[in-house]
């Protein structure tokens, strides 16, 4: 009876948990790309007159990440993958893989070790995995970049004094399962986003009630990769999934040195004095 009972409860193929799951993996994935460094926050306060215009962290931001991503031309890391569903069923699987990327849109992955459910193994992990290959396709890159052109921005807070992090709202301009809403934390010196906090643009599923995302970054030579990614998800009636990612072992295989980087950032700052259109 009880082996009836754990048969009937065990998600099927297509089952809404396990589709859910993947369909927020598409958004997972574009964390996934070079951009930034965690840090620790000090008190924040709403802006009333921020050293920097929106305008100017906005251009700056934009102008650093496409320095940095056509400078990194090989690197390889680590991945620790867990994921569980907790609800009226029960499930875990945990995979360690190896991942390569040749600039600017190979990534491969060579599984080390992994254990755990084989059904979510094979269409999470793995499927995590085939969806940061996708990610990086060029129509994929053009559409999900932090620009203007993708997303509106607006100026939530400003941490610290003299400002260490600039908070910024991310509002998708179209639905697309790459795109995000949330707010992203940029650091001023090197224009680079430390950390995202956002939900999906495009509701993967009615099933889904809640979807939260937050990524964190490190600081790897002059390049700014990811550190740890998790993605808790509220379904309706299975429970809750929680997806995480912890990056380890980076290799800069082949990085052109940016001795430049600090000067390319206060290019990018808008001299004092200089006529840029305030926030809005």
């Amino acid at each position: 009876m009880n082996r009836r009972i754990a048969e009937k409860n065990r998600p099927e193929r297509g089952s809404p948990g396990l589709r859910i799951q993947r369909n927020v993996i598409c958004l997972t994935a574009l964390f996934l790309l070079p951009l930034v460094h965690p840090s620790l926050y000090a008190g924040d306060h709403k802006p009333d007159a921020p050293v920097l215009t929106l305008d100017q962290v906005v251009e700056g931001l934009g102008r650093m990440n496409r320095f940095r991503a056509e400078a990194l031309k090989k690197y390889t890391s680590v991945r620790e993958y867990h994921v569980k569903i907790d609800g009226i069923v029960h499930r875990r699987a945990e995979m360690i893989a190896r991942m390569a990327y040749v600039w600017p849109d190979q990534k491969t992955f060579q599984i080390v070790s992994e254990s755990g459910s084989e059904l979510m193994r094979n269409h999470v992990l793995k499927a995590t995995m085939e969806a940061e290959k996708e990610s990086l396709r060029k129509d994929n890159r053009e559409r999900t970049t932090l620009t203007p052109d993708n997303y509106e921005f607006t100026l939530d807070a400003v941490e610290g004094s003299p400002p260490a992090f600039y908070v910024l709202k991310a509002t998708p301009r179209i639905n697309n399962k790459f795109l995000f809403r949330g707010r992203i934390w940029v650091e001023p010196q090197d224009f680079a986003v430390t950390r995202v906090e956002c939900e999906p643009a495009k509701s993967p599923s009615w099933w889904t009630k809640k979807n939260r995302i937050t990524t964190t970054y490190q600081k790897v030579g002059d390049f700014w990769l990811p550190a740890h990614t998790e993605s808790v998800t509220d379904v309706r009636i299975f429970g809750r999934s929680v997806l995480t990612i912890d990056y380890k072992d980076y290799n800069l295989v082949d990085a052109r040195r940016l001795p430049a980087a600090s000067q390319e950032a206060e290019a990018a700052r808008p001299r004092a004095g200089s006529k840029t259109a305030p926030a809005p």
